[in-house]
């Protein structure tokens, strides 16, 4: 007896149990793809629940988390490329920290005539509560799972993502 992955026609998640020797059911490469892209909502919507309760959101963590991540190297073209947004909706987000006195805009130390974006010392305790709401929720999605399967999933994520990044054949 194994169990099967597939998506219901509502969408849902589904885990069938499926006889040794049964032939698959769907193709595995259609269920892996929609189970992931729908495990990313939830989670992503699980954060942002948890994060509204302190007046923040999936997206400006995000934000503040890449910003400290590249220190203050990057202009928003630059930031909205390495994180993959667009640059507009990322510029809403930007004003919005930077309204709030979370970031600021410094002219970079290379060159003088770009603007460079880094966190400010009030942005400290913001992320800080964030790294704890986030620890929160990844403790209680991760629960029981072993860091050997965690390390599976990881590696699949680095094919995925080798494969994005691959030239096409008709490139």
């Amino acid at each position: 007896m194994r169990w099967e992955p597939t998506v219901s026609p509502t969408g849902e998640l589904l885990l069938r149990r499926r006889e040794a020797g049964e032939p698959a059911g769907e193709d595995m490469h259609y269920t892996f793809s929609q189970s992931l892209i729908f495990l990313a909502r939830r989670w992503r919507n699980l954060m942002n629940q948890e994060l509204s309760g302190v007046g923040q959101s999936q997206a400006r963590w995000g934000t503040l988390y890449w910003i400290d991540v590249f220190g203050d190297s990057l202009n928003q073209t630059e930031l909205a490329d390495r994180i993959g947004v667009e640059q507009q909706t990322l510029g809403r987000v930007l004003r919005d920290l930077q309204s709030e006195g979370l970031i600021e805009r410094v002219p970079s130390q290379h060159d003088q005539r770009a603007k460079v974006i880094r966190l400010t010392k009030a942005a400290d305790p913001v992320m800080r509560q964030i790294a704890h709401i986030q620890e929160v929720v990844r403790e209680k999605l991760l629960r029981d799972i072993s860091p050997e399967h965690l390390g599976v999933c990881m590696s699949v994520f680095a094919a995925i993502l080798a494969n994005m990044d691959a030239p096409s054949a008709n490139d």
